[in-house]
């Protein structure tokens, strides 16, 4: 039994560890994990709880609702193959929630897992970066090229960059609130991921950064005080860096005006909102979605869309036209309960854990891409495993000692 739930443990964290980087090998380790769980909960320890699942897991477990829905629109039982990038919404949650007390756990360390991966996939890219300089013979002054970033950069770990971005940002979050890990490690490791932020060229990851900073400097400018000064001169710095050798067009991209409200991208979100109201309860579903967006972005001129099959590049927008106004809420109801109750637990992490999420969900379809699914599968589910935040739980020991020291006192008297 321990020796199978070491294993377990092991492999959890080798998925987390791999999320940032190479989908085929984290698909194929979180199917071992999860087939190794489900054997263990189901016929060893049988602490299978379709119950947890049901009442805790909803917020979750709802978005595979949606993702059958779609898949069986048309009521073809064949479309199995549309739920290929969505099951981890239903088999993560039940595994983690049968044995919540558990996941609640390791929670740090599954954090940590991530944090190294983000690294790993930071050092694969780098390392690839570096060769490929030596190797054309270009000057260091190339370092931040058009070629040399976004997804070119992220090319060799088969990730995009917004998502690596998003795991980056989080990392970055666990790290500044994390009071045990070793802080010339944390320094470092904050330098690194600032850095890289600005070489995955993801506006909506350094806006995230930014209001992060800014809630901060608002609530905690005490407590993370050298946090505050460190995070102001990662940015200034690699702003600085890339504001010197980046040349004008990723300035442009980075910095212009007119390429964060990105009309072009405002355009298409006409195209899936045009969809819906064709399509108002239910949606197009999966089978259709594809055809009749294509359609409608050749007739609106949008032939580079067209020619790439582009989602709507906004979550909310991407359920009402795949679900109709039942995914838009399911959408709503589920992220907004996930925020409220990481609020009303004081799970500051989380709170803005979900709040990243919902924003680069604005200019991002990230439950279409499994990297994103999973990703919001395994930490969902882990919040809803945990009791409450570090601090909340810290607050709660101080008071108990109170009582009992002025029980103490009384027993005095």
């Amino acid at each position: 039994m321990k020796a199978l739930m070491k294993y377990r443990c092991w492999l959890f964290f080798a998925v987390v560890f791999t999320l940032p980087m190479y989908m085929r090998l984290n698909n194929g380790l979180l199917l071992i994990f999860i087939l190794v769980s489900l054997f263990d909960i189901i016929f060893i320890s049988k602490k299978i709880s379709l119950k947890n699942l049901l009442v805790n897991g909803w917020p979750i477990v709802g978005f595979f609702m949606l993702s059958a829905m779609a898949a069986f629109h048309n009521g073809d039982v064949n479309n199995f193959r549309y739920l290929e990038t969505h099951w981890s919404l239903l088999f993560v949650p039940l595994v983690m929630l049968s044995e919540k007390n558990f996941y609640a756990k390791i929670r740090r360390t599954t954090f940590i897992s991530l944090v190294w991966g983000c690294l790993a996939a930071l050092a694969i890219c780098y390392l690839n970066l570096i060769m490929k300089i030596i190797s054309e013979g270009e000057s260091l002054q190339n370092w931040f090229a058009w070629h040399h970033m976004g997804h070119d950069f992220t090319f060799i770990t088969d990730a995009h960059p917004t998502y690596l971005g998003l795991f980056v940002v989080t990392s970055i979050l666990f790290l500044i609130q994390d009071k045990k890990f070793p802080q010339v490690s944390k320094y470092i490791l904050l330098i690194i991921f600032l850095f890289g932020l600005f070489q995955l060229a993801s506006k909506m990851a350094i806006l995230l950064l930014v209001l992060f900073f800014l809630y901060l400097a608002i609530n905690n400018i005490r407590q993370y005080k050298q946090q505050l000064i460190l995070l102001i001169f990662g940015i200034l710095f690699s702003a600085f860096v890339f504001w010197t050798f980046g040349n004008q067009y990723m300035k442009s991209r980075m910095f212009s005006v007119d390429e964060i409200l990105d009309e072009k991208r405002i355009d298409r979100w006409e195209v899936s909102y045009q969809i819906f109201k064709e399509n108002p309860f239910y949606g197009a579903g999966f089978e259709k979605i594809k055809g009749i967006r294509k359609e409608k972005y050749l007739h609106g001129d949008y032939s580079l869309a067209a020619a790439n099959d582009l989602n709507a590049h906004n979550q909310f927008l991407e359920y009402l036209s795949v679900n109709g106004a039942v995914g838009g809420f399911v959408y709503a109801i589920s992220l907004g309960f996930l925020f409220l109750l990481s609020i009303y637990r004081r799970d500051h992490l989380f709170t803005f854990i979900f709040f990243a999420f919902a924003l680069a969900n604005l200019t991002e379809s990230m439950m279409v891409r499994i990297m994103g699914v999973e990703y919001f599968a395994i930490f969902a589910s882990l919040f809803l495993c945990s009791k409450g935040s570090d601090c909340a739980n810290n607050r709660q020991s101080i008071r108990r000692d109170d009582i009992m020291l002025s029980a103490k006192k009384m027993d005095k008297i």
